[in-house]
């Protein structure tokens, strides 16, 4: 169970069922013992009437004196019977029973009694055994009544407890619902600030004023500062190379050069190998720059970004008369690093004005699951077949101009890094379309 709501409510629900169900059954035994005992009593007290009716009367025969005896002993299959005998001598039966009997165990001592429950046509009956001595004649007592208006009224009542129990506990489940979703409302909020926190809508998470989820939350504002410290120390750390790297490739052109008057052949070797070099420092250096994945809180407006390096470009190729035309919403934004966005829309546009002819178009739409970008150019385009090895470290396909090389790799490289998809398609323009998507949300994009 991955909810903490299941996981609250399922030992609870269990708990609650087994409780019911042992307190069920002690309260069908315990109302099933206090309807016998009051039965086991009146048969007692039935007996003792009985005891008093039988007694000697004329000629020395033991009669029943029917003014003890309730009438309902005169009623056939009443649900109240008797049977009693002196000494070893024959049963004398009660009205009720008509031509049946009650069945009664072996013969009892003095004093004694026993009580019974037996089923007797289908019926269930408590039996009340007595003997006495009375005027020095043994006297076996048996008293039992019908039970199953009892029963019937025990089971009504178990049915009865049994749907009261289950509006109870159904009744306790949404209440322990209610109670669990208010008491887990507090994480929602955390769930949705950490939403806002992604998109870049806030820096960091409020203060929340739980005890337990507190905690959490300045761990989580504690990663967010880290990321950012780390970031932007390994930034410094890249800058810094990169300076570092200048000096030595200076001196060892300038003693390229110095080579150059005595063996020309030997200097342009190594002149190609000091700017292969330079190539490579520059585009790992460029790639290790790469955040990668948007930091909390980053919230870059694309069409002011946009803005900056349409100018810059104009500015570049200002010999040839270009037109850049963009689309994009004002509140249209990149979920990631200001410097990504830089590196990822300067080398799309540098490749589209290299190669276009007058114009370049960029169109930038955003949705809740993905950020969608295309630049075209109106330029000769790229053959389908050998699109593919663009994006293969920096290659080029023609050396003869710049463009179309190592920027494609950056830029596949980066859109790799924020787990989005880079690929280019023939322009409606004539030239070349690079289309890329970025999720908004890492399941934003399938």
């Amino acid at each position: 169970m991955k909810s903490i709501r299941a996981r609250l409510s399922f030992p609870f629900v269990a708990l609650t069922l087994s409780v019911f169900v042992l307190l069920w059954l002690l309260q069908g035994w315990f109302l099933r013992q206090v309807a016998y005992d009051f039965v086991a009593a009146r048969l007692s007290h039935e007996s003792f009437l009985l005891l008093k009716a039988v007694g000697p009367g004329q000629e020395d025969a033991w009669t029943l004196d029917g003014r003890y005896i309730s009438p309902t002993y005169m009623r056939p299959m009443s649900g109240y019977y008797f049977q009693y005998r002196i000494d070893s001598g024959p049963w004398v039966y009660s009205r009720s029973l008509w031509d049946g009997q009650i069945p009664s165990g072996s013969t009892l001592p003095a004093g004694k009694n026993r009580i019974t429950a037996v089923m007797q046509n289908g019926e269930p009956w408590l039996v009340r055994e007595e003997a006495y001595v009375k005027q020095g004649r043994y006297l076996h007592i048996v008293v039992a009544e019908d039970i199953a208006g009892i029963r019937h009224d025990l089971a009504r009542l178990s049915g009865m407890t049994i749907a009261l129990g289950v509006l109870f506990l159904v009744l306790m489940l949404l209440a322990q619902v209610m109670i669990i979703r208010g008491g887990l409302a507090s994480l929602r909020r955390v769930a949705l600030d950490i939403v806002q926190l992604k998109r870049g809508e806030i820096r960091q998470l409020p203060e929340s004023s739980v005890s337990e989820i507190e905690p959490l939350v300045n761990e989580i504002n504690y990663l967010v500062q880290s990321m950012e410290l780390r970031l932007q120390r390994s930034r410094n750390a890249v800058g810094n190379l990169a300076h570092a790297a200048k000096t030595p490739l200076t001196v060892i052109d300038r003693q390229i050069e110095k080579l150059a008057d005595r063996c020309p052949a030997d200097a342009e070797a190594l002149r190609q190998q000091s700017l292969r070099l330079r190539a490579l420092m520059e585009r790992e250096l460029t790639r290790a720059r790469i955040c990668g994945t948007a930091l909390p809180g980053q919230r870059i407006f694309i069409q002011e970004e946009l803005e900056k390096l349409q100018r810059t470009m104009l500015a570049i190729h200002r010999d040839r008369n270009l037109t850049i035309r963009t689309d994009v919403n004002s509140q249209t934004f990149f979920p990631g690093e200001r410097d990504d966005l830089v590196e990822l829309l300067g080398n799309l546009m540098d490749n589209a004005c290299k190669w276009a002819v007058s114009q370049v178009r960029i169109v930038g739409a955003m949705d809740d699951r993905c950020l969608e970008l295309c630049i075209e150019d109106d330029g000769p385009g790229i053959d389908p077949v050998k699109r593919e090895h663009l994006l293969d470290r920096g290659e080029r396909l023609d050396e003869s101009k710049d463009g179309h090389g190592l920027g494609l790799s950056i830029v596949s490289e980066i859109v790799r890094q924020y787990e989005g998809r880079f690929d280019l398609y023939s322009s409606e323009l004539g030239g070349l379309k690079a289309h890329i998507f970025l999720p908004r949300k890492r399941e934003g994009l399938v």
